[in-house]
């Protein structure tokens, strides 16, 4: 058995390391164990679920002490003297690779999970572009979760999946693609789940719902999305809005939604570990980003045959079942014009259709675990 070091910022419920832990969960840990490496701080760490998995926990400084994180994490992996480390900290990734580096740690994989944009996060988005060079030195393989994170951390370097056998001559020169898999079973639309999660909320069953689960952060776009549904209760006043996840931007959008008038319209549910049972709950998924990587919740969504809206800068492989569509951050009655067409529509072979396209978490976690293996014998 090998152990791999995943290396994360904050677990905060993200994109990044629910994609660790949806394939921590379906690999097969006699041959590969993940150790978590991530920030002081972290709210939402799955502490239980990783010990029972026979996983190990780290808890390392944040950046604000760059010295200090880049001498313990160091120390660490040369204590633990792993062969992998995986890296998801995308352009930030100069400190945990250089210490895996000097730690002696042979394989170094940078993994880029987004791009930029949005005009309220430019100090991010400039500090991004800064990083980007220096992210790329110490690491030996090269990873993104689509074509357009590849492009926009690499350039215009070949691609390959996880599947494809490792080529020493190449390995400067291709991204390998590890697509954002989940549990399709667990993603499937259940009759069941939608009573009991509108019962919960206390939300009619005749009500449309129009459903959102992201961090609250200028990226995700969250203003822009009460602007939409300001417009469909126009339409239709039985309508009810789902904002699942927590961020520095709730409070603002809660503000938002009372000078809006229609806070008794809209639900916040704060972070939770159930979004299989809301996706079944709602009747349309919006997900208006200024900027993404390839979002795991568009993945989930449609497996669970919602029609998705998603805005233009989204990455068109986000469309997997064709049940997605992709708008410009344009008109908010535009969107809701299309979310109020589409709203109520179920695709019943979604799940089988995400499978199909290689988003199935077993058939992926199997390549990776294969490509890890691979990468320990050399």
């Amino acid at each position: 058995m090998i152990r791999v070091a995943q290396i994360l910022g904050k677990m905060n419920g993200g994109g990044a390391e629910q994609v660790v832990m949806n394939y921590y969960r379906a690999i097969d840990r006699e041959q590969v164990q993940f150790d978590f490496y991530f920030f002081k701080g972290s709210k939402f760490v799955p502490v239980e679920d990783i010990k029972a998995m026979g996983g190990r926990m780290f808890v390392l400084p944040t950046f604000r002490h760059p010295l200090k994180y880049l001498r313990t994490l160091r120390r660490l992996l040369s204590e633990n003297k792993y062969d992998i480390m995986h890296c998801h900290l995308s352009t930030l990734s100069f400190l945990p690779l250089l210490a895996g580096k000097q730690a002696g740690v042979r394989t170094r994989i940078l993994h880029n999970h987004s791009t930029s944009g949005g005009a309220r996060e430019w100090h991010r988005n400039f500090a991004k572009l800064l990083f980007k060079p220096f992210s790329k030195l110490h690491a030996t393989d090269y990873f993104a979760c689509s074509q357009l994170a590849a492009r926009w951390m690499y350039g215009s370097r070949a691609t390959a999946p996880l599947s494809e056998e490792y080529d020493p001559v190449q390995k400067h020169r291709r991204v390998r693609i590890m697509p954002n898999a989940i549990d399709t079973g667990k993603y499937s639309y259940s009759e069941k789940k939608r009573r009991e999660v509108r019962q919960e909320l206390k939300i009619p069953q005749s009500a449309t719902i129009f459903g959102h689960i992201g961090r609250f952060c200028p990226q995700k776009n969250q203003g822009f999305l009460v602007d939409i549904f300001r417009e469909i209760l126009k339409q239709r006043k039985n309508s009810v809005l789902i904002m699942t996840g927590t961020g520095e931007d709730m409070e603002l959008i809660k503000a938002r939604v009372i000078a809006a008038g229609i806070s008794d319209r809209v639900v916040f549910t704060g972070q939770r570990s159930d979004a299989d049972r809301l996706y079944s709950a709602f009747d349309c998924f919006l997900l208006p980003s200024n900027y993404e990587g390839l979002p795991v919740v568009g993945v989930e969504a449609q497996c669970s045959g919602l029609h998705c809206l998603f805005s233009n800068k989204v990455t068109p492989e986000a469309r997997i079942t064709g049940t997605a569509q992709l708008l410009p951050l344009g008109k908010p009655e535009d969107w809701a014009c299309a979310a109020l067409c589409c709203a109520g529509l179920r695709n019943k072979n979604a799940a089988a259709e995400v499978a199909e396209a290689g988003y199935d978490i077993n058939g992926a976690a199997e390549q990776l675990a294969g490509f890890y293996l691979r990468k320990s014998k050399l």
